[in-house]
């Protein structure tokens, strides 16, 4: 006679391999979490590094170092450059301040506008005026508060020029990015050593 089922018996499926895939998973979500975690812990460190051998390797005055000269002019050789002409002042002004760069020479300067600057290089030996591309309208960097305290630094017994912002370009040319420029001055131009990108806010 057989068995009568009955209604109420539950059925259960048992499944022995499912909790141990669950838990194989779920090592394996951790062990992913944590190579996931050392591995930003190590980017965050090459990164620090590489910062601070940045900050370690800037270009420093000494590095370039120029002989002052006791040179000195009393005025500019204006009659052959016009340019020099349209700026009588400014140079002139310039000058009877005396050697300020790289041994021999005369940075003048003079605003363009807000948060702009524009200038020239006088050689105090021969009179001549110099004009680097570098300074032709160069922008100021303003970190959103204020204008940087030394927008372009330099020193009368070293040939190193740093400019704080966006160094100038030709007309309808595309602008730089806003760091920190170095440039090392030739004798002719500004010839470009380093350059140190602002964070923006």
């Amino acid at each position: 006679m057989k068995a009568k089922c009955k209604t109420n018996d539950s059925v259960h499926f048992e499944t022995p391999g499912f909790g141990r895939f669950f838990l194989y998973l779920k090592l394996k979500v951790r062990e992913s979490a944590f190579m996931l975690r050392s591995l930003t812990m190590a980017i965050i460190s090459v990164l620090a590094v590489y910062s601070a051998e940045g900050q370690s390797s800037r270009p420093s005055f000494s590095k370039f170092p120029a002989f002052v000269e006791k040179a000195r002019v009393r005025s500019v050789n204006f009659k052959n450059d016009a340019a020099a002409r349209s700026f009588h002042t400014r140079l002139s002004d310039a000058l009877r301040g005396g050697v300020n760069f790289a041994g021999h020479y005369v940075v003048a300067g003079w605003g363009c506008g807000t948060g702009c600057i524009s200038g020239a290089i006088i050689d105090a030996r021969n009179r001549k005026v110099l004009w680097p591309l570098e300074f032709n309208a160069l922008g100021v960097w303003y970190d959103g508060n204020n204008y940087v305290d030394k927008p372009v630094e330099y020193r009368k017994n070293s040939r190193l020029l740093i400019i704080r912002g966006s160094p100038g370009v030709k007309d309808n040319e595309p602008e730089f990015p806003n760091g920190e420029y170095f440039y090392e001055w030739t004798g002719r131009t500004l010839r470009f050593v380093k350059f140190i990108p602002y964070r923006s806010n």
